[in-house]
């Protein structure tokens, strides 16, 4: 029988192998009636939360993952198999009562929780894998608390500058009492990877900032936030099974690449000359005829006619270096110096 049961379970398996858990099913929000939230994907884990109304005792808590109609789903293999405790990842090569994938039939047996405490929130948390997947579930006392917003400023950001990290919370103007919020960024796609703490909340908005002139041309930084009761995340086998709260733009999380920057020297301010994003652009005047960009070594790297209200000129693809931006008039020339970088 066991070798018959092996074969079954393979041959399903192949047939659900682009499937991964989409759902989680749960007697424990109030102890009676059996029901099922969706997941949402971060990415790297899913996960779902849900508050207990009633006091539940160990053994009594029911729990799964699925997908569809329950093929595959995520569960222990027999029955009467609780879950080791909460707050802590679920190994499922260790731990019997873990995320193991089963097809239907046999399908294994729904898991047992812990004793469920009323009024506290649980946070269940799974990998987004089609096999045997870690899980976690996150016990607290309060709401954990929602993001509703990460950017950074400038959007655009060069060599040199510092740059702001900005997170929003969504309804709350604080944390909740043991919450930690952090910035989680690497600059060798998560590799290897830093976590900065954010403390202080004026009306829900929080900022870090990333020191002028530590980011080299050419880096990509990539980042997003999220919430924990951990103070120190970093230490963490994986701070995604710890996590009450993503805030990783939908699992694709943020970036910036930092770009080498064009300065003006001497600006004439009639002209409003400014830069961004590798284009000069010049402010006509009525007697400006044409603009020319000219290098060090004497050679025309551009030449533009003025048309309309304002004229750009493309530093794409220059070496690096001293230029001259000349402003040609019907009588006369201004010249600007710039540096390419």
């Amino acid at each position: 029988m066991k070798k018959l049961y092996t074969l079954c379970l393979g041959l399903l398996t192949v047939s659900t192998m682009a499937q991964v858990p989409t759902n989680f099913g749960t007697n424990a929000e109030d102890g009676i009636s059996y029901q099922t939230y969706n997941l949402i994907d971060h990415g790297v884990v899913s996960s779902v939360r849900f508050q207990a109304q009633n006091s539940i005792p160990e053994g009594q808590g029911t729990w799964e993952f699925f997908t569809g109609s329950y093929n595959p789903v995520w569960r222990p293999y027999l029955p009467d198999d609780t879950l080791s405790g909460f707050d802590a990842i679920i190994d499922p090569s260790v731990e019997t009562a873990s995320a193991r994938f089963n097809t239907n039939p046999p399908g294994g047996a729904t898991g047992l929780l812990p004793a469920i405490q009323a009024g506290y929130y649980y946070t269940a948390i799974i990998q987004d894998g089609t096999g045997d997947n870690f899980m976690s579930i996150i016990e607290t006392d309060f709401a954990p608390v929602a993001i509703d917003t990460v950017y950074n400023t400038p959007t655009e950001v060069f060599e040199g500058q510092t740059v702001a990290f900005t997170v929003e919370l969504d309804g709350a103007n604080a944390l909740s009492p043991g919450e930690h919020l952090f910035v989680r960024w690497s600059t060798n796609d998560f590799a290897t990877s830093n976590f900065t703490e954010i403390t202080n909340f004026n009306a829900g908005v929080g900022q870090f900032s990333y020191p002028a002139g530590l980011l080299p041309v050419g880096t990509t930084f990539k980042y997003y936030a999220l919430v924990t009761e951990e103070a120190d995340p970093a230490s963490l086998d994986d701070v995604d099974y710890y996590t009450l709260y993503f805030g990783n733009n939908g699992g694709n999380n943020y970036e910036f690449t930092v770009s080498a920057l064009t300065r003006i020297e001497d600006i004439k301010t009639e002209f409003g000359i400014f830069q961004a994003n590798g284009i000069i652009t010049v402010k006509n005047t009525e007697d400006l005829q044409s603009i020319e960009l000219i290098s060090v070594d004497g050679q025309r790297v551009a030449n533009v006619a003025v048309v309309g209200g304002s004229t750009t000129v493309s530093t794409e693809g220059l070496a690096s270096g001293v230029y001259v931006l000349n402003l040609i008039g019907n009588d006369s020339v201004e010249s600007v110096k710039l540096f390419v970088d």
